[in-house]
């Protein structure tokens, strides 16, 4: 029987990178989004044979136990929230000013809402993330329609989860690939596991992806780094995240003081 592993975390917590990572780690195929058959950024190695397989996913802990097909081991990748709403502004940008469903020209609604979000949409679009992350909005995107910390919480009370975190990942990438590789009982060698991460480095990745034409993914993957929001937060933003979640982000190991 296949042995499923799904890595979970919110919206723009490295997901992708880490079920690629992981894949490549196990020598699986990392075969998409868990429980559906859309066209998945995550999939790779499909020609990968393994009693292994890895999957993506966004889904609330509840609605994993709930989907039928269970999950052999699950893994849970924690971002600090802040660069959350960075990446997801910079991703998702739901912000338009008109919709050519109501009556609008295709080529001229692009043109006006590229405008728009020049000018504007930037700065709307950064609110409208931070009171998605700290409240949650389904018009984003519908795995954010709870706020992160009600999404991580039940992960995070899980003695059977295995959590990393997106920043251990970028800093010590070695340990924490050990860590993952203990918790699902599989050895490799240290070469092994520096070949795994270098071929998933970011870098590694958008030359690919660069190299096959493939700007989306290119532009999917952006940096790959960590304190965006120090330097693009106001202190007015910072203060709103230390005042309701300051606890859980020093519980976490987040600085709140900045």
């Amino acid at each position: 029987m296949m042995k499923k592993i799904v890595i979970v975390g919110y919206p723009k917590s490295g997901n992708t990178w880490l079920t690629r990572l992981v894949a490549e780690l196990i020598g699986c195929p990392a075969k998409g989004f868990w429980n559906s058959e859309q066209e998945e950024m995550a999939a790779e190695g499909l020609s990968r044979v393994s009693e292994y397989a890895c999957y993506k996913s966004h889904h609330q802990l509840k609605e994993l136990k709930a989907i039928e097909k269970k999950a052999y081991k699950i893994i849970y990748v924690i971002r600090d929230p802040r660069d959350i709403t960075i990446s997801g502004k910079n991703f998702f940008r739901s912000v338009n000013l008109v919709d050519h469903k109501k009556g609008w020209p295709k080529f001229l609604a692009s043109i006006i809402n590229k405008l728009f979000y020049w000018f504007f949409g930037n700065s709307i679009m950064k609110k409208k993330m931070i009171n998605t992350v700290l409240h949650g909005d389904a018009t984003v995107s519908r795995w954010c329609k709870v706020s992160w910390i009600v999404h991580l919480k039940p992960y995070l009370e899980s003695e059977e989860i295995c959590k990393v975190t997106y920043e251990s990942m970028l800093d010590n990438p070695q340990k924490e690939c050990e860590k993952i590789l203990s918790f699902l009982g599989i050895q490799r060698s240290t070469s092994e596991i520096e070949t795994a991460i270098e071929n998933q480095s970011f870098a590694t990745a958008k030359k690919k992806f660069k190299e096959n034409k493939d700007a989306y993914k290119a532009s999917f993957l952006r940096k790959g780094e960590q304190g965006y929001w120090v330097k693009n937060f106001s202190k007015k933003e910072k203060h709103i995240f230390a005042a309701e979640i300051g606890q859980e982000l020093q519980y976490l190991g987040y600085p709140v003081d900045l």
